[in-house]
Order: structure tokens, then sequence, then C-alpha cells
């Protein structure tokens, strides 16, 4: 096996008096694939952070080798102190990265340099954060979220991009397919400790569902040991007194045993009543405009929106979908399909009010 470029060993950390982290262990070698995979709130961004060296662990070591550089993609890029996109990109070379890199880049993702990193979009701001810790082309990638925010282009572009470079990744990610296409190695995150397997991610969900099966057996297994010596405890009969304290003290040890094990966490159902629908209507919009600066994003917008509508709305990257989620949007039109019950919102430039 090729030397590690990353190393962690026995981490562990703890948040309000409950362990996050107990005993983790993490080994990133070179042009290695990782995905870190794991319920919300399981630790994952943390850990990375840890690897980062953004986060101090309570105990545990922590290797890098020295040679080696290392990129960090967070899930919130700081854009504070920064002019223009260029000089939040460019500060995140070292000097003798090729100074050419971060326009190709920018290019490719559709960014201006000039632009405020103030006033980008959120899939603008992704952007300019990929473009950051690309540029370097590091050693190891370090990714938490990337395709948060980009549209289905830019996640193509990424991943090709990542595919063609030599870079260790270690990735987080909701986007399954990303994750599938991109992993060689998986590494479970579960009750504060980790379980690797050199499969990548499409082969989680089976192994996983293997683990935990095994699991529930040895709990069952160990409940039903239990019941036997505490059936012994109220009914046997008594022998040696010395070889019944090893028992009673074996009894205890058991008990503990399953009171310090941390059970898989469950799911939760959970339902509302509907109230009555007051009327037909949801929203009406008439003559919505909006402006980001001198920028105009929405242009005399107005719809209908009825209940029980199904509706969508997509665009370039640059077009800012989400305004319309707060009631403005760029200049759209209603494309009803074949049933009434469904309609399509088309945003872009070329759309006609």
């Amino acid at each position: 096996m090729a030397a590690p470029l990353l190393q962690l060993n026995g981490i562990a950390l703890t948040f309000g008096g409950t362990p996050l982290l107990e005993g983790v262990d993490l080994m990133v070698s070179a042009g290695e694939r990782l995905c870190l995979v794991g319920r919300n709130g399981s630790g994952k961004s943390t850990l990375l952070k840890i690897a980062a060296g953004l986060v101090e662990p309570d105990s545990g070591t922590t290797f890098r080798k020295p040679d080696a550089t290392i990129r960090y993609l967070p899930q919130e890029p700081d854009f504070s102190g920064f002019a223009t996109v260029s000089d939040y990109v460019e500060a995140g070379l070292a000097p003798n990265d090729d100074r050419n890199a971060p326009r190709y880049l920018m290019e490719q993702l559709g960014l201006r340099g000039e632009d405020n990193p103030a006033e980008l979009s959120g899939g603008e701001a992704r952007r300019a954060a990929l473009v950051r810790v690309l540029a370097p082309s590091p050693d190891i990638l370090l990714l938490d979220e990337p395709t948060n925010h980009l549209d289905l282009p830019a996640i193509e572009w990424l991943e090709g991009e990542l595919a063609d470079r030599n870079a260790a990744l270690v990735i987080i990610s909701h986007d399954r397919r990303f994750l599938a296409n991109l992993s060689r190695v998986t590494v479970w995150l579960d009750r504060g400790k980790v379980r690797r397997i050199e499969r990548g991610f499409a082969a989680f969900e089976s192994w996983r569902d293997d683990v935990l099966a095994e699991e529930e057996s040895e709990r069952r297994k160990l409940d039903r040991k239990i019941e036997a010596e505490e059936h012994w405890m109220r009914y046997g009969v008594t022998a040696r007194r010395k070889r019944n304290v090893r028992r009673v003290a074996g009894l205890q040890a058991l008990r503990q045993s399953r009171r310090d094990a941390r059970r898989a966490a469950g799911t939760v159902a959970m339902s509302a009543a509907e109230a009555e629908r007051s009327g037909a209507l949801v929203i009406e919009a008439s003559s919505v405009s909006k402006s980001y600066g001198s920028s105009p994003v929405v242009a005399n917008f107005s719809t209908r929106i009825l209940a029980r509508r199904r509706s969508s709305i997509f665009s370039s990257a640059r077009s800012r979908r989400t305004a319309a989620a707060y009631g403005s949007a760029p200049t759209c039109k209603w494309q009803p399909s074949t049933r009434a019950a469904r309609a399509s919102i088309l945003v872009g430039p070329s759309a006609n009010p």
C-alpha cells in the first residue's frame, strides 16, 4: 500500500457532553477517491475540517505529508475582505502555482473575475469556491457538498474535471449519482466511529444493511444471554460462592455492555392534519420587477398559481431561480402540459410575459 498523504488516528471530539467522534481513523493515499457518508449530524463536516487542520480534536493524532498540498471546500465560502472574484480565487494560489489556471477555470464556469463576491448568487459563489480549490491542482481535495447550488451542466462539468485529475478526493455529498460515479472507497461515519469498504458508493447501501443486520443479531444474542443469567440469579441452585460471585460480575458486565452500546438511529414518522383550503388561488403576482444593483432579473412578471398545481422553475445558473420563491423571477411564461393540473414556468431572457 502506498504511503498515506493524510492520516488521522484515534480522533475524538465531544460537543456539549455528547461524543461526536470516538477513536476515528482515516487514511488517504495518493489518487484515492473516498466518499464520506453518514447521517446528518454524524460529524462528517467536522471530520473533514479536522483533516484540513481547521478544527482541533480533543485527542488523537493527525499526519499530513509535508510536501503534499491540501485544499478544502467549505459548504459556505467566506468572501470577506475580497473586492473581486479574481482576488478571492488568486488568494488560494501558492507562489509556484500556475497563474493562468484561475482564468481558465472561471471561463469554464461562466464567472467574471471583476464581479463583487458579495453580489454573487448561490450558484456563482459555489463556482468561485470551486475555482479557488481546483486552480492550485492540489494533491488532496477535501470537498464538502461540492454540488450544492450548481445546475446540471455545472455538476456534469465538475464530475468530468475531478475524474480527469490525479488528486486524491474525499467527498461529502447528498448527490448519490455524483458519489457513485467518482468514489472508489466508502468511509461510513456512524455513531462516532468509522467503517471502511474498498468499494464505491454504489455498494454502500447493501453493505450498510448487512452490517446493521449483523449488529441486530448480536444484540439479540446479548439480550438472550442476559435473560438466561438473570433467570439463574433468581431461580438457580446456589453453588460454590466463588463461582457465584464470578457469575454475578459477568452479568453486571453484560448489562453494562448493553447500556454502552449506541444503537443505529431509527426513522421518525410524522403526520400533520391538513386544514381545509379556503380557495383555489394560492399566489397571484402582477407586474413584478426586481434588480440586483444595475442588473435586472425580473421584468413585469405576472402569474397565478392555483391549488394542487405542480410547477417547476428552471433556467441558466445566472438567472437567479431562487428569487422566484420569494415572489420574483426573470421574465417567465406558463407553458401547460397535456393535463391542466400541471404546468411549467420557463425562465430566461428569451421568455415572453
